[in-house]
């Protein structure tokens, strides 16, 4: 067995969630190593290969192509109003679902948030950087769930990291995160050019339609791209999904239009299920395919549950201080607790933890 893993790092799609996701890795590297309390650890040089969707994709592209975590984290600290700027009421109340009523209104012809924000913050983020570039230059390997509008077929953009397969090359970082980021309802579909026809317009809707957490794809893509009985460690990290179950679904289970929201709280629902169902699809399949020649772990870091209120504070679209705030201190204290039971000498799920980020290096200053 060859003694270097073939190390995987997937990550859910989740919006402005995704903040949750960038707070609880770097956690996790300071706890581990408190030297990165002031220096940056190269999070993304730890991985052979990123899967990211959504807004996983943001931090799959700038992890993979070394671009500082604290300058990700800032993307949603600093832009997150800028960019959902219509965030979606709640609907509990009488003066609520008013609010709810003009907000969708205004929102029949057109989406919620501001893609034309994010789009250039991302262009000055990764700059005029390929997916070939990525693999050029760090050997970090990438694949970003997307979903064709053409066809309504999935669409992974992928590093050429297989031979032979270099469709997506000459997509640069920006664009492949619109298209994998443009949700249904906040954002409008993305349209851009094909770079290696120009003439061709190609239509990308969100990643998370079909594989909102990419924990399926970084398994069989591993299982491409390892070496013969390489063991292949998975870490899947989720953007704090819905607790589970909903009791008001179970005291009033009439959900209509309000208390959906126009399709938000379906998006919701859908994520969360996913989110599950793959991590549980991955387990089974890692277990059943682990041999005595090769050992395949997959791991989805755990999310403790969080009160009704810090629930209420967070949301896909929301970026006020409270969220920003809630997502912060949600991830600290998970990060906490995986690194409290990481150092547990019983603890067989976070075993290789504490290699992973020990071993994490020191990112360059470019």
């Amino acid at each position: 067995m060859t003694k270097k893993p073939f190390r995987v790092l997937t990550l859910d799609g989740g919006g402005m969630r995704g903040l949750y996701t960038a707070t609880k890795l770097l956690g996790l590297a300071q706890r581990f190593n408190s030297s990165f309390k002031e220096k940056t650890p190269d999070i993304g040089k730890s991985f052979d290969l990123i899967c990211g969707t959504s807004t996983g994709a943001i931090l799959a592209c700038g992890l993979a192509s070394g671009i500082s975590i604290h300058k990700i984290s800032d993307l949603y600290i600093k832009k997150g109003k800028d960019i959902f700027t219509s965030p979606t009421p709640n609907t509990g109340t009488t003066l609520e679902k008013t609010k709810f009523a003009f907000w969708s209104y205004n929102h029949v012809n057109k989406p919620t948030a501001q893609a034309d924000v994010l789009k250039n913050e991302l262009d000055k983020c990764f700059g005029k950087t390929t997916l070939k570039d990525v693999y050029s230059n760090r050997n970090i390997a990438l694949c970003i769930p997307s979903v064709d509008a053409r066809n309504s077929k999935a669409w992974v953009f992928k590093t050429p990291h297989i031979p032979d397969k270099t469709r997506d090359d000459n997509y640069k970082l920006a664009d492949v995160c619109m298209a994998s980021a443009s949700a249904p309802i906040l954002f409008p579909i993305n349209q851009q050019c094909n770079p290696d026809i120009p003439i061709e317009k190609q239509s990308f809707v969100d990643g998370g339609l079909w594989a909102n957490n990419p924990i399926m794809i970084g398994l069989i893509e591993a299982l491409s791209m390892a070496k013969e009985n390489q063991s292949i460690q998975v870490l899947s990290v989720g953007t704090c999904d819905t607790p589970n179950g909903d009791p008001n679904k179970a005291r009033d289970p009439d959900w209509g239009i309000y208390k959906w929201k126009a399709g938000i709280n379906i998006v919701e629902s859908s994520l969360a299920a996913q989110s599950f169902g793959y991590s549980n699809m991955a387990r089974f399949l890692a277990n059943h395919m682990t041999s005595k020649d090769r050992e395949i772990k997959v791991v989805r870091l755990e999310e403790t549950a969080k009160s009704p209120e810090q629930y209420s504070a967070i949301g896909l679209d929301k970026a006020d201080d409270l969220a920003i705030n809630t997502l912060i201190e949600m991830a600290a204290i998970d990060a906490s607790n995986i690194h409290s039971k990481s150092l547990n000498p019983g603890d067989n799920e976070y075993s290789f933890l504490k290699n992973l980020f020990l071993s994490m290096e020191e990112l360059e200053v470019k």
